[in-house]
This record gives C-alpha cells, sequence and structure tokens, in this order.
C-alpha cells in the first residue's frame, strides 16, 4: 500500500509519537509511507533517520475556516495524484477536515484516528470529518466517539497505540548519574505541563509524603505553557530542595524513577505508562479514561480511585513500603506491555485501511 499519514505539526507530543511509531511500522511491513506537516517540526529529523518520506504543508491551525486548508489541498491533491496514493490517514480535526476534502476531490479512501476526547458541541457532531472508518485508541475514546460525537459505532475500530520495543529495553543509566543518592526513593512525572495532566495534584501528594519521609525526593519532565505556574507552586509548598526539574526524552528519563505516577484526570490511551512498563518502571495512575484498559490494580500496577492528594500519596507509599509488591507488579508489567508494540499497531492499522480498499 502507498499511505499518506497527515498531521499539523511533527513537534514532540503523543499525535507526533502516535505518527513516527505507525509510520516505522508500515514501512517495516513493507508498506510505502509518506508523513505530511508542517515544516520545521521539532521531530522531522527522525522521519529522517527512519528513512521516511515527509512533504510540508502550511497546516499550523487550528481552525478548519483557515486558507492554511485550502492551500495544503492543493498541494496534496497534486501529490496524491502523481505518487498514486492509497490510503489518506488523518490524525487531528484540521487534518480529519482536509482528508475529507482529498477523498471528496481524488476518491481516494481516507480514515481518521482520534486521539483522546473533544468538547461536545453542534459543530463537532454535524461536521465530524470521521473517515470511511474511524480509529479509536481505545475502548473508552471509541465509547465518546459514538455517545458524545455521534460517530456510528459499526465505523469505528479500537487499535491500542503501540510503542517501539527496543527503544525501552533497556535502562542505559540510573538515578545516580542524575544526582541522586542510591536510597532515595524518586518518584517521577512525566507529560505536558498542562491541567489536565494532574500535576498540581501530585505536588499535593508529595508534600504530603515528603512530611513523613525524609529520603522522597520528585523528578519532573515536561515542557508547557504551566512551567512556571508549577514552579510557584513547588516553592509555595515548600518542596523546592526535594524536586528536579528535567527536559528528557521519556526513553532517558525513564532511567530514573523508582515510580512513575500519572494523575491526570483522563487519558485517551497514555503512550507513557507503556514506555513505563518496558523500562520496569511501576506505575501509579488516576483511574480516569483509558488507564484501566492498561493497568490492573495490584496485578500490574497500582490505581487510586478518588481524585485528591491524598489518596495519591495512600497509593504512594504502599508502593513505598511493599518491594514484593513492586516487584510482582513490574514482572507481570513487562509482559503485559507486548500487548501494546509497534508490530501489533502497524498490523491492526492495516486492517483497517483493508476495510476502505
Amino acid at each position: 500500500m502507498r499511505i499518506l499519514l497527515i498531521s499539523t505539526h511533527l513537534n514532540a507530543g503523543g499525535i507526533s509519537r502516535y505518527i513516527l511509531t505507525l509510520a516505522k511500522g508500515l514501512k517495516k511491513n513493507g508498506h510505502e509511507v509518506w508523513v505530511s506537516c508542517a515544516p520545521h517540526g521539532e521531530w522531522l529529523t527522525r522521519l529522517e533517520e527512519e528513512g521516511i518520506s515527509y512533504i510540508t504543508i502550511p497546516i499550523k491551525t487550528k481552525s478548519i475556516l483557515s486558507i492554511k486548508i485550502l492551500i495544503s489541498f492543493f498541494i496534496l491533491a497534486k501529490f496524491i495524484k502523481k505518487e498514486k496514493i492509497d490510503i489518506i490517514h488523518s490524525n487531528s480535526r484540521v487534518t480529519q477536515f482536509l482528508g475529507f476534502l482529498l477523498y471528496k476531490f481524488t476518491r481516494v479512501p481516507y480514515v481518521a484516528t482520534f486521539h483522546g476526547f473533544y468538547r461536545k458541541s453542534h459543530a463537532r457532531k454535524t461536521l465530524k470529518f470521521e473517515g470511511l472508518r474511524t480509529i479509536a485508541i481505545s475502548q473508552n475514546v471509541k465509547t465518546h466517539l459514538s455517545q458524545d460525537l455521534n460517530i456510528p459505532e459499526e465505523k469505528i475500530r479500537v487499535v491500542y497505540n503501540g510503542v517501539c520495543r527496543e527503544e525501552f529495553s533497556l535502562r542505559k543509566k540510573t538515578k545516580t548519574d542524575y544526582g541522586f543518592k542510591e536510597n532515595d526513593f524518586v518518584i517521577g512525572i512525566l507529560g505536558r505541563f498542562s491541567e489536565e495532566k494532574g500535576h498540581f495534584l501530585a505536588i499535593e501528594a508529595f508534600k504530603l509524603l515528603s512530611d513523613k519521609h525524609s529520603n522522597v525526593y520528585l523528578a519532573i519532565s515536561g515542557k508547557g505553557r504551566l512551567k512556571e505556574e508549577l514552579k510557584t507552586f513547588i516553592r509555595l509548598t515548600d518542596i523546592e530542595n526535594r524536586t528536579k526539574f528535567f527536559d528528557m526524552e521519556a526513553k532517558d528519563f525513564l532511567d530514573i524513577p523508582d515510580i512513575l505516577i500519572v494523575p491526570s484526570r483522563r487519558e485517551g490511551f497514555g503512550y507513557v505508562i507503556i514506555e513505563a512498563l518496558l523500562k520496569e518502571v511501576p506505575v501509579i495512575a488516576f483511574n480516569g479514561g483509558a488507564i484501566s484498559e492498561i493497568i490492573k490494580n495490584e496485578k500490574n500496577g497500582l490505581l487510586f480511585n478518588k481524585y485528591e492528594g491524598f489518596c495519591l500519596k495512600q497509593a504512594i507509599e504502599q508502593l513505598m513500603s511493599d518491594r514484593p509488591l513492586r516487584e510482582r507488579i513490574v514482572k507481570k508489567a513487562k509482559e503485559d506491555a507486548q500487548i501494546f508494540s509497534m508490530e501489533n499497531m502497524a498490523l491492526n492499522t492495516e486492517k483497517v485501511y483493508k476495510e476502505v480498499l
């Protein structure tokens, strides 16, 4: 198959990770793959490293009324005919509209992936641009698309995100390489600094924990508009001397923590969880969205069910004090993570493509 994956950009983030992993998996299976996105993305060089072709378009916009979509349409319509593309695969609201326009003009089938939960609105229910088939990245997202956006359930296929296991197979360094001591217990948070990711809840829990335990430390990695606000909150909470900030890739950052906490209110999937499981880092997460599709409580991770700092603090203490539980979780987690592989993701996506060809 000759496949065109469309994204608004290729900067660091969940959708970009999805595009890169899927493109790599499809290429590995013998397909010809192109990625189309805005120029100057941080991760465009990764496509080059993998030998994946790309075409840049002026698509970095959040409005489906933007003139950038029309310009991108003319560029890609010509490209699709020239390269005899078989499948168009869109990955955001804007690119789903672009995929719809390209399908109407070129008659090349298009598929749309929905990567999370969306605000219910009349516009979204009316102008869904769901593709000839809709890919949901979890059962939870599928239910949301069907119930809240009125996408027909028979059109939706669940394809879980996948991770390239080789990238997360071994720890290359230890926490001592990053300024921590061997007997320090390091709790990690990895993700975009935004309200829904739950950093402020994690800080509340850590403050309660640090009042009782002198050897606990917090390692945080990520980017986002709330970074300075978060640093101010940490200073006001008086845990500045127990907290270190990093700006690192997941595969490197996950060498540091003894536990990773995922305090998001609601996750469409949770890439970082799979990456942590592969790195043998036990995970504690809030039981919201699709998290329970990955983590089974006290089997391959720990879930807390009440969204408050005290409950998260209790879960952390449980895992800190119970080494045999941590060891059991790590062993089972490594096995379960194999389900969410790049290979499975690519194969299951191919099946969706074949349905519309």
